[in-house]
């Protein structure tokens, strides 16, 4: 998935992630609660539930790894991510998450992270994501006039920066 958006702009996308060949609750014993929420990665995990209408619920966990901590510097400010829809098609064994992805760059860069979802009930998902913030708009046109050719001329303006 590629996240293309301009610099210093906000650009929110819905991402949707297939998680194919998910095992039915109930097919393989189900580990604890407390061992499946402690995968060994970096970043806090966000859980969801899928059910599909009888008492069988699947539980995933989410995060975005980066590939460094430089890159983690990076873009951990700048991308936010959520789930805000799960289906589950019992009959394909393919449970559909969607996320709403926010990315509002400052500057223009090209970084890659990775979607990690890991099913309760055994499976283990990643997605490659590539973050790409464009040249920003120019703010403004700064135009000296000469006073002739071969002359000394003098301007002065003020500039200012966020950082």
């Amino acid at each position: 998935v590629v996240i293309r958006c301009q610099a210093r702009q906000r650009m929110e996308q819905r991402v949707e992630l297939l998680l194919i060949g998910v095992i039915m609750p109930g097919a393989t014993a189900l580990p604890d609660a407390e061992n499946s929420a402690e995968v060994d990665m970096d970043e806090p995990s966000s859980t969801t539930e899928v059910t599909d209408g009888s008492s069988a619920t699947l539980e995933f966990l989410y995060e975005l790894q980066y590939q460094s901590d430089e890159i983690r510097s990076q873009l951990e400010s700048l991308v936010g991510m959520e789930l805000v829809e799960k289906e589950w098609d019992t009959e394909s064994r393919i449970v559909t998450l969607i996320f709403n992805v926010v990315f509002s760059p400052g500057k223009p860069m090209r970084n890659e992270a990775t979607v990690v979802i890991q099913c309760t009930a055994g499976g283990l998902w990643k997605f490659p994501l590539v973050f790409i913030a464009t040249e920003p708009e120019v703010d403004d046109v700064i135009n000296i006039e000469a006073v002739g050719l071969n002359k000394e001329s003098v301007v002065g303006f003020k500039l200012s920066s966020q950082t």
